[in-house]
């Protein structure tokens, strides 16, 4: 996608449920591009590399969306989605956005440690009741699937690759062997906003039904806080080999993440120097 995009697609969908926009302005390029709609209180959602990554990357926007619904509606700590204009997900040009409230916050303000271990532990006792539908791999299918684009692309080849795989196929098998719940998937700093009414989960996008221990590996894997001191405030943590199983899958996914998001910059710089 070209990011150029995302903005009038957002203005566009959102003119269609009467929201004015006059000063749109791009709080976030990178799997998803963010746009806030000024003046209007709303968030634009916009698939980019992720769009890629997940074909009909509207269901992935679906559960985001309804998981955030059943969090906010039981007083959960969440953004909420977008109530005018309808949240979606909605399509446009071929582009796939959501809407959210958008909350004031001070992206400079980082959690403590202790506060995003006890966010985390709250934010899982919510999740044991959400029985909505959730993928059962998670980013066991996300990996596959970037090794696939990855060879298409002929970044990874041969020993290398068949290396990624294997690794792949047996921590798939540890991991999908402990036990379940309804998760954040992607449980680091980032995706807590610190506003003046608290610290807020956002971005539920990676949501699946798989061990704790995933989103404790997400969190001990941070590099925007000391991750290992925010699991020491998490309320009965599974056992530390469940983590470390996980955090060894959450490693081997930033490895492929790393090589495609480079493999796409190079594609879209070449297409730019083409005059597309």
């Amino acid at each position: 996608m070209d990011v150029g995009d995302a903005v009038p697609a957002a203005v566009a969908v959102a003119g269609r449920y009467g929201v004015r926009c006059t000063d749109p302005v791009v709080l976030h390029v990178g799997s998803n591009v963010l746009v806030h709609l000024r003046p209007a209180p709303v968030v634009a959602r916009v698939a980019n590399l992720v769009a890629e990554l997940r074909p009909g990357v509207a269901t992935w926007f679906a559960r985001d969306l309804a998981l955030s619904s059943y969090l906010a509606d039981r007083g959960v700590p969440v953004v909420r989605p977008s109530a005018d204009p309808p949240a979606g997900p909605h399509e446009h040009g071929g582009l796939v956005l959501s809407f959210w409230t958008h909350v004031p916050h001070d992206p400079h303000r980082r959690p403590t440690p202790a506060e995003v271990g006890r966010a985390l532990g709250g934010l899982h006792a919510a999740l044991r009741g959400y029985t909505g539908p959730l993928p059962e791999e998670g980013p066991i299918g996300d990996l596959r699937q970037v090794l696939d684009l990855l060879e298409r692309d002929g970044v990874l080849a041969g020993a290398r690759l068949a290396k990624l795989r294997a690794e792949g196929a047996r921590l798939a098998g540890e991991v999908l062997a402990l036990p379940k719940q309804a998760l954040h998937g992607d449980a680091h700093p980032g995706n807590l906003l610190a506003t003046p009414d608290g610290l807020l989960w956002n971005d539920f996008e990676d949501t699946w039904r798989g061990p704790p221990a995933w989103d404790l590996a997400c969190l001990a894997n941070t590099k925007l806080m000391d991750g290992r001191a925010a699991l020491a405030h998490y309320p009965d943590p599974p056992p530390d080999r469940e983590i470390e199983v996980c955090l060894e899958l959450r490693r081997l996914f930033g490895v492929g993440w790393r090589l495609l998001t480079t493999s796409a910059a190079r594609r879209t710089g070449a297409g730019r120097g083409r005059g597309r």
